[in-house]
């Protein structure tokens, strides 16, 4: 039962990896995050350690830690606005 469930697991997580939506920015319309700073804070991204990184729509958003993304997500249309100007 666990080689499948890891297998499973290795199945999702390689999947996810080669979406349309994935970093590299090929295919699926997710436009890539314009900004070496977090949308929330201003913080350098990646001086907390490796960003968080998600996608809201079709726009790819990153975060220098966990809580901005909870920030961001009790009012995203607030920090989305930020990246029109």
């Amino acid at each position: 039962m666990w080689k499948f469930a890891s297998v499973l697991v290795l199945a999702l997580l390689v999947a996810a990896c080669a979406s349309p939506g994935s970093k590299s920015g090929s295919g699926g319309g997710t436009k890539p995050y314009p900004l070496d700073t977090c949308l929330v804070t201003g913080t350098k991204l990646g001086s907390m350690g490796d960003p968080y990184v998600k996608v809201y729509g079709d726009q790819e958003i990153r975060f220098c830690c966990e809580p901005c993304v909870d920030e961001f997500e009790a009012n995203p249309d607030k920090f989305l606005k930020m990246l029109t100007k």
